[in-house]
């Protein structure tokens, strides 16, 4: 006899696990989570090592709902600390309060005068479409071409001109122009950005939260691989094994989930159009004291790192005492060797965020292959076209790669909560 349940979950990340969670709080316990490793979490695992926790590279709680914090605050109780950011650009020899654009009095008199004079030239009428022009029409051509264009290149891989600005309201602050330029004589008068303040575990790491969550659910499988999707006959193969279900919620990587689909010719082919921007992270650990923040990022072309953070900086327990904890991205593009290892080193030396006198510890690479779903000008159609196509047969997408965006944790637990609601109906 076939298994059999009402709703099967793909991926126990933390949209999955929310979704589950949700489904149980109304009174739903017909459902099966699969996860392919041997622990949940997805990239919002956390591990030990030597004394130090690591996660996979930055993980920090926004949140913005009154429902966000008390779902967390519930899950974590005390295990929580409220951080308040301490991030910077690195550009031309010096340390720039992020965000730039409402902090050109830091900048070279020959760069901020410049972005200043760009600023108040009229740009174009028509609403931007690309983040190229986005950024110049928000904070002019000047901070285009010293921050917006070398950052982003570096981040996404492709010129801003080839990316959408669908993504970028709720990421990047937008000061007026007016602040832009008083920004040139004077330190703003309030911190910009989503992420002035965010929470994060005393222990434990990210993962803290999806070890707290997981205790909640009743239903999960491990090392449970899917290798096929049949939405027609509504059967998946896991593991070899043959499983029917009514419903399905997908929080894999779109692309990656488009593929396993059975007799959907035009799905798979819509997945080759998803593309993504890989992240190359390394980890080290070093011995010794020196200047804490929580990240800063990176826009020339001699480093060849976008961010760097401080993963000691968000709790004394990620680290020993007098040792402190980096975690630095790369283009997915760039290939670990011993080179690049001593390169990132020389650059971290250079700019003081190492000393001489640290000793390191340790240190290890992480491939991140789909960190960022990339924005290109395929993108939203795509996605929109897989989603309409999906519903339809009771199949749903969820979470940061569910539906190939870029958004936050407390994305992620809400869309849990939202698919929840619409399955139980």
């Amino acid at each position: 006899m076939i298994p059999h349940v009402d709703t099967l979950i793909l991926g126990g990340g933390l949209t999955g696990l929310s979704t589950a969670y949700h489904l149980q709080q109304l009174g739903y316990t017909d459902y099966l989570v699969v996860e392919r490793e041997q622990e949940p979490g997805g990239l919002c695992r956390s591990f030990q090592k030597e004394g130090f926790t690591f996660d996979y590279s930055g993980h920090l709680l926004h949140l913005h709902t009154p429902y966000g914090k008390k779902f967390v605050k519930t899950l974590l109780k005390n295990n929580l600390r409220r951080i308040k950011r301490e991030s910077w650009v690195y550009l031309q020899n010096r340390w720039i309060p992020f965000p730039i654009q409402a902090n050109l009095y830091a900048l070279p008199c020959a760069i901020s005068h410049l972005c200043a004079e760009e600023l108040l030239q009229k740009g174009p009428s028509t609403k931007p479409h690309s983040l190229k022009a986005w950024c110049i029409s928000s904070f002019g051509a000047g901070l285009y071409k010293h921050f917006f264009r070398p950052y982003n290149t570096k981040l996404w891989g492709i010129s801003p001109a080839r990316l959408t600005c669908d993504w970028c309201g709720a990421f990047i602050p937008r000061p007026t122009r007016q602040e832009v330029l008083r920004s040139l004589t004077k330190k703003p008068a309030k911190a910009w950005g989503y992420n002035t303040y965010f929470l994060y575990p005393k222990t434990g790491g990210a993962g803290a939260l999806i070890q707290a969550l997981t205790k909640q659910i009743r239903y999960l499988r491990l090392h449970a691989s899917v290798t096929q999707i049949d939405l027609n006959s509504k059967t998946a193969r896991i593991n070899g094994t043959l499983f029917r279900f009514n419903k399905l919620v997908n929080t894999l990587p779109l692309p990656q989930f488009l593929q396993l689909l059975k007799n959907a010719p035009e799905l798979r082919k819509l997945a080759l159009a998803l593309k993504a921007a890989p992240v190359l992270v390394y980890q080290v650990a070093v011995k010794g004291k020196g200047k804490k923040f929580s990240w800063i990022y990176f826009p020339d072309k001699k480093d060849p790192f976008f961010r760097v953070g401080q993963q000691s900086s968000f709790s004394p327990e990620n680290a020993p005492k007098g040792c402190r904890s980096f975690y630095i991205e790369l283009p997915g593009n760039l290939r670990p060797t011993k080179t690049l290892e001593k390169q990132i080193w020389n650059s971290l030396l250079q700019k003081g965020i190492i000393t001489e006198y640290d000793e390191k510890l340790f240190s290890f690479w992480q491939k991140l292959p789909t960190a960022y779903a990339l924005y290109d000008f395929k993108r939203a159609s795509v996605v929109q076209a897989v989603l309409s196509k999906l519903e339809k047969q009771a199949c749903y997408l969820a979470g940061r790669y569910g539906k190939w965006e870029y958004s936050f944790m407390e994305t992620s637990i809400l869309q849990g909560r939202e698919i929840a609601k619409k399955l139980i109906g």
